[in-house]
């Protein structure tokens, strides 16, 4: 296996305040500056370094490094604590209005700086500014935590009619849910945008190279080029009007992917890798190695997933369906590789009753086999929107951003 090192430099600044019901505030501030080192031959290791600037690397790094690489461009992000409570009192007073039983609004930001650095390649830099609201509240009688949120790069700004409205829509769902047992599987719609993220889960992480060469996914090696799933699935890592990641030229080796297609109409074309596991299996494609910071090893994971539109229009799909589950709002889910097996909760569900969206059911889980479920995707229509921009993905106790989006589509073979 070829050798090669890869020094990762990085630079974040993290802001941190929260309000919430019993009129508690409080508000961090943290920067960190740091190196990763990863040496690569028949295994991989990695050790990290703090340090007090990001100058204090050039020393460390592997070959040499001019102090001009080093730089980077600081980014001035306003984080008023008294501002953030005037622009966002119309979220506050409606939750004081709908009264539960206690509830939270967390405001975050977030500016990371990297730079990539492997001797006889060139210098890359990347950086990431993230924004993002989340309400945490519960309802009287509701062990459960009810979240809703918005992300964004651009500012810190949010849509606040329409959080708003999602706030009062699902907890109007969960006080006035109706419970019903379901017999068998169930055919279930999700809603366009955030739904993606269940794509995300059983079929993103089912096509990571690490769990691919470990003989973990149900996927193999040798599916390449073979229909894994419903024709009706084509999905791809890249959308040109979307800008989520549009500071992040290439992944933290340094590297670029190749295409951008991983299953067309049902066909595997290519997997979610980084350098090691694409010498390992042999790969044409990389670039996928991400880190959640310097502290830690680099995985083979995905920046963003989406499932391309089909040609339905989306209130043809709930017609097309006797009885079955609206999924109107997303939570985590979580993928049993051992037995090809997922869970995936969702937070805002509605009945389908004589082709006609009926009684509110709050939350529900839903689950099935892997492959079974990935193969009865029925119907996709053509709403395509992206998340909401604040999808997480969670792997080996790593946190990291993600992005997803799909139009609404229909799966049958779902438990509930």
């Amino acid at each position: 296996m070829k050798d090669f090192t890869v020094d990762m430099v990085e630079q974040t600044n993290t802001r941190y305040f929260s309000i919430d019901s019993g009129d508690r505030k409080e508000y961090l501030y943290k920067k960190r500056t740091g190196l990763m080192q990863r040496e690569i031959n028949d295994k991989q290791v990695s050790k990290s370094i703090e340090l007090n600037s990001l100058a204090d690397a050039r020393p460390l790094v592997t070959g040499k490094i001019s102090a001009a690489s080093l730089k980077t461009r600081d980014k001035d992000i306003p984080f008023n604590p008294g501002k953030i409570l005037r622009d966002n009192e119309h979220i506050l007073d409606t939750l004081r209005q709908l009264q539960p039983k206690e509830w939270k609004m967390i405001v975050r930001s977030n500016h990371t700086q990297r730079i990539i650095i492997k001797p006889r390649h060139k210098t890359k830099k990347t950086t990431f500014t993230y924004f993002s609201l989340l309400i945490k509240l519960r309802l009287e009688d509701q062990r459960e935590v009810i979240e809703v949120g918005e992300g964004s790069v651009q500012a810190l700004k949010f849509n606040q009619d329409g959080l708003c409205s999602r706030i009062k829509r699902i907890v109007d769902n969960h006080r006035n849910s109706k419970p019903r047992q379901f017999s068998g599987k169930v055919p279930v719609i999700l809603n366009s945008g955030d739904g993606a993220i269940l794509f995300h889960e059983i079929l993103g992480h089912s096509l990571e190279a690490d769990y691919i060469y470990r003989k973990q996914s149900p996927i193999t090696f040798g599916d390449i080029g073979k229909p894994i799933v419903s024709k009706n699935v084509t999905l791809v890592t890249a959308y040109d009007s979307d800008t989520f990641f549009k500071g992040i030229p290439c992944d933290d080796e340094g590297e670029t992917a190749q295409s951008s297609v991983l299953v067309e109409k049902g066909v595997l074309r290519n997997v979610i890798s980084d350098s090691f596991y694409k010498q390992r299996l042999g790969l044409k494609n990389c670039g996928f190695s991400r880190v959640e910071d310097f502290t830690r090893s680099p995985l083979p994971r995905m920046y963003a997933l989406y499932l391309k539109p089909g040609n339905y229009h989306p209130e043809e799909l709930i017609a097309s369906t006797e009885n079955g589950v609206y999924a109107g709002e997303f939570g985590d889910g979580k993928v049993y590789f051992d037995q090809d097996f997922f869970r995936f909760n969702i937070r805002e569900a509605r009945l389908i009753k004589n082709r006609k969206l009926s009684d509110p059911l709050g939350s529900i889980v839903v689950q099935g086999n892997i492959l079974e479920v990935l193969n009865s995707v029925d119907m996709v229509a053509n709403d395509f929107r992206f998340d909401k921009g604040i999808s997480y993905c969670f792997k080996d106790g790593q946190t990291i951003n993600v992005r997803v989006g799909q139009p609404t589509v229909k799966i049958n073979n779902l438990y509930v």
